[in-house]
């Protein structure tokens, strides 16, 4: 079996969940999966060639009207049995987040509070449209039991984070 990285792993989980372009996936990741594991586009386009010359997917091109022709991919059950395999043997008690801002603060001597409650109030912003989209999300797919533990994942995440910066806010105050 030839290993792939997490994030063409990625590209084929949300290829599984119906036919897309590039375009199309970027768009999918954007709602789906960006608030847990960020992607770009560009890595999908990157992504899905790979994908295809495996045997995960397939490819077919769309002649269109007035806009660019475009490729639209399809998994196959190769992908399919490929991707239940990489979920089945995933290690995920060594994954670890990486938290830049951490790195900021823990060397906050080295800087000024200003500018650290500057990053405060970004990431406040960012994680309140995460709470807006995962509220909405978590609507969405409450027929999903693994896609609403997700979204109920990013929200109580979001929430905490939040507490954090307020005590962040307080100490720098």
């Amino acid at each position: 079996m030839v290993l792939m990285s997490v994030g063409g792993y990625l590209v084929l989980g949300l290829l599984l969940d119906g036919p897309a372009s590039g375009y199309e996936l970027g768009t999918r990741a954007s709602r789906a999966v960006a608030y847990f594991w960020p992607i770009t586009r560009s890595h999908i386009y990157a992504e899905l060639p790979k994908l295809v010359d495996r045997g995960h997917a397939t490819v077919q091109h769309v002649v269109q009207e007035a806009v660019p022709d475009k490729r639209v991919y399809t998994a196959t059950d190769a992908g399919l049995h490929a991707f239940r395999g990489w979920l089945d043997g995933f290690n995920t008690v060594s994954e670890r987040a990486r938290q830049p801002l951490q790195i900021q603060m823990h060397f906050a001597q080295h800087t000024s509070a200003e500018h650290l409650l500057g990053q405060l109030d970004q990431w406040e912003a960012e994680l309140r449209n995460t709470l807006v989209l995962c509220q909405e999300l978590l609507a969405e797919y409450a027929d999903h039991a693994g896609r609403s533990l997700t979204a109920r994942f990013a929200i109580n995440r979001a929430e905490a984070d939040l507490t954090w910066i307020g005590e962040a806010r307080t100490t720098l105050s």
